[in-house]
């Protein structure tokens, strides 16, 4: 056992004196610096308890924390609890026997069963450990309409109130996807090393795999242009700027080449999360859209000058018009590649 003090159980001033002096070493606000502290505890509770159910980190935390592939702070955590965990004698053709409203009804089964894991199991364990590990300072709250999220709520002790960042950690959860590929992998604060005799969490988490995320990202943003956004984008211009900056790491590079990881999640996701407009069949027919227009692009443009101003980029900021022509060269790749593999496979019938 560790004999460095927990960062947890430091005064709070001494936390404060942290913050800061981490915040002028590395650039990053202060908010910023100690959401990823508390980010951290999270995954190590979340990934370290005892009979946990099958489940991987994902999403874009996981990008900044774990393949280094984009360059912003991840305020939130996005969890899959694989949904052969719910039905472990149901396939995806099983489901895909179903018809609609049958398959809807098994849906929302699955939902349920994940809102009762999150309140029953996962939040009363939190609730636990965090009662000793940070003297009972911070709040689990189970929300969401559906009850798939969790909030948890911590002492800020920066000065900075009323920005972007908000304080709690939220951790979004879903049950209707799988967890392949994946692998484990360390996570810790990003300012762990500069203070050497002070101990911070350390987690070892189950990550989605780099490939997998790219393509779930390129389906998310495909639907979202398919329809008019709403008014208050919440932060969803990450998405675009997480995908160009995919497009060109080797996690990227490396699924680009991988049709079938992509099919698998073209079939899964229109399995699970189809609607009207989604058209999830066109990233594979050659109709790809990641390029939103009018009124749309204006709500990405206004979201994306948020999150600049909030400091979540750290380093260069990738201008919106750059991670466009990044997404306009990508859509095209994609949709040539598609369009030539489908006519060979015609030309062989």
């Amino acid at each position: 056992m560790s004999t460095k003090p927990s960062y947890f159980k430091l005064k709070a001033g001494d936390q404060r004196d942290i913050i800061a002096t981490a915040s002028e070493e590395t650039g990053r606000a202060e908010s910023v610096v100690e959401k990823d502290i508390w980010l951290c505890l999270v995954l190590e509770q979340l990934f370290g308890m005892p009979g946990a159910k099958a489940m991987a980190f994902k999403g874009g935390t996981s990008l900044s924390k774990v393949y280094g592939a984009i360059s912003r702070f991840s305020e939130d955590v996005d969890v899959t609890i694989d949904y052969r965990n719910f039905a472990p004698d149901t396939t995806l053709q099983d489901f895909k026997n179903l018809s609609g409203n049958q398959r809807k009804k098994q849906g929302e089964a699955l939902k349920n069963s994940v809102a009762a894991y999150v309140s029953e199991v996962l939040k009363p364990y939190l609730e636990t450990q965090f009662a000793t590990l940070v003297d009972g300072e911070c709040g689990v709250e189970i929300s969401g309409d559906e009850g798939e999220e969790m909030r948890i709520h911590y002492p800020s002790r920066v000065r900075e109130t009323g920005g972007y960042l908000k304080e709690y950690v939220l951790v979004e959860f879903g049950g209707r996807n799988i967890i392949d590929p994946n692998a484990v992998h360390t996570i810790r604060p990003e300012i762990a090393d500069l203070f050497p005799n002070v101990l911070f969490p350390s987690a070892q988490v189950t990550v989605l795999a780099g490939e997998r995320t790219f393509w779930e990202k390129v389906t998310l943003v495909h639907a979202a242009c398919n329809k008019p956004f709403p008014e208050g984008l919440n932060r969803n211009s990450r998405h675009w700027y997480d995908l160009a900056m995919l497009a060109e790491h080797d996690c990227g590079i490396r699924a680009k080449t991988d049709i079938a990881l992509l099919e698998d999640v073209v079939e899964l996701k229109s399995v699970f999360f189809n609607h009207s407009t989604a058209n999830y069949d066109w990233c594979l027919q050659g109709a790809l859209n990641l390029i939103p227009t009018g009124a749309n692009l204006d709500l990405l443009h206004a979201d994306y000058n948020a999150m600049i101003a909030a400091g979540m980029l750290n380093g260069h900021v990738l201008p919106m018009d750059r991670i466009l022509g990044v997404l306009e060269g990508l859509q095209l790749e994609i949709n040539s590649d598609s369009t030539a593999r489908n006519a060979q496979a015609v030309g062989m019938v």
